[in-house]
């Protein structure tokens, strides 16, 4: 790109220069309606380059930052907007490894923030959106910062809605948007949210409830479902940016906060008639379900491997590596330093115990289990700790022991 072109530079808190604009002063407008909670301020020109430029470009902005190291062509002011909002977001997290980044809404209900992490289409822009329309501060629709106490920090960023909106969305809902619409293009729209429904960047909160969000149209109200401890773990494990940091690290960092953490499942077909519905029954109140706690929503990870052989009479042993969280009546295990996270359920962790007692073949843990778990049939417990077993071979959980059990 050229280097003699007019150009500025610009800080922002928390991060200092980061931003170098390059004859693309008309982008400024539309990033400081996006983040109107951190605000981007001119600085001194900077010796060094900053690591994110945009340059005016005759088919938009052309951008650059170590994440896209051989530059993107934007077309629109909010494409670009975007792409420049996610980079100095990653580039604060990096600049601040004492913090964790976590892919989320979150809300602030009672003077704690409900955060709803990530899952696949299910809106989580949209009921962040629906609380700030519902009377609701918002603290960001898709990254917090977590410190080691628990809390939850604003980056200051405006919700960012999909356009164009369901027309099936609840009418109160499609006003608020329509009168607080900032910058917007074909694809997306950032909401001009007043300061009493955005928190500004550094403001904090501690976390209150985590909520687990399931769109489900097929509904005439909302239901609100209380969930185990580790379906909170497993979700914060999975949507974070935190990698700087290994499972195993990230697990004692969230586990003091979870074992006080209530997690939830919302499942609902609207997303403002949740919001409304949901901040009135938590209206001054702690946070509450309509349903007890159910089962894990999800049991251990399941690698496709073949089961054992029902005839199989190797002995098995835990590895001596592995490190164990409890977490409700759950366990989370990694079989070595920096491995991949498993959950395990109520029977996963009995076998697991069992196995760490004393080397057991596929015959005892099944005849053993039966024992516990009569008229299940021991046929099909077999073949259940057959894949079981196979299963936590396949992830270094457990190995052949290195001696036969002893027939005295």
């Amino acid at each position: 790109m050229l280097t003699s072109a007019a150009f500025n530079d610009y800080a922002l808190e928390g991060l200092g220069p980061c931003l170098r604009l390059v004859e693309a002063e008309p982008l400024l407008p539309t990033l400081r309606q996006a983040m109107l909670g951190w605000p981007l301020t001119p600085c001194v020109t900077q010796k060094a380059t900053p690591d994110i430029c945009v340059w005016r470009h005759s088919e938009g902005y052309w951008q650059e930052a170590p994440a896209l190291p051989q530059g993107m062509l934007l077309d629109t002011p909010v494409g670009t907007a975007c792409s420049v909002i996610a980079d100095v977001a990653g580039a604060f997290l990096r600049k601040h490894p004492e913090l964790v980044g976590l892919h989320c809404g979150s809300v602030e209900i009672n003077g704690q923030l409900v955060i709803f992490p990530d899952a696949h289409r299910a809106g989580k822009s949209t009921l962040t959106s629906a609380f700030a329309a519902a009377g609701y501060r918002v603290f960001g629709d898709d990254v917090l910062a977590l410190n080691q106490q628990g809390e939850g920090i604003a980056l200051g960023v405006a919700p960012r809605l999909r356009l164009p909106l369901p027309e099936t969305l609840a009418t109160d809902f499609q006003h608020f948007v329509a009168c607080h619409l900032g910058p917007f293009d074909e694809r997306y729209g950032y909401l001009r949210l007043p300061a009493s429904r955005l928190a500004a960047h550094g403001d904090k909160r501690p976390l209150g409830a985590i909520l687990l969000i399931d769109r489900d149209h097929s509904l005439s109200s909302p239901q609100l479902t209380r969930l185990q401890p580790g379906d909170g773990l497993w979700q914060l494990l999975q949507q974070n940016f935190a990698e700087h940091e290994l499972d195993q690290a990230l697990i004692e960092r969230f586990l003091p906060i979870l074992q006080k953490l209530p997690c939830f499942l919302l499942c609902y077909p609207d997303a403002y008639e949740a919001a409304v519905w949901l901040t009135k029954r938590w209206q001054g109140q702690s946070f509450q379900a309509d349903t007890p706690a159910t089962q894990p929503m999800g049991a251990e990870n399941r690698p496709a491997c073949a089961a054992l052989s029902l005839d199989d009479a190797r002995c098995w042993q835990t590895s001596p590596a592995a490190c164990e969280w409890l977490v409700g009546d759950e366990l989370f295990v990694i079989g070595q330093s920096g491995g991949d996270v498993h959950r395990m359920n109520a029977t996963s962790r009995a076998v697991w115990e069992l196995l760490k007692h004393e080397p057991l073949t596929l015959e005892d843990v099944s005849e053993t289990l039966d024992e516990f778990f009569g008229g299940v049939g021991l046929m099909q417990i077999k073949r259940d700790m057959a894949q079981l077993l196979a299963n936590l071979d396949h992830v270094g959980l457990i190995h052949e022991a290195c001696e036969p059990l002893s027939t005295a």
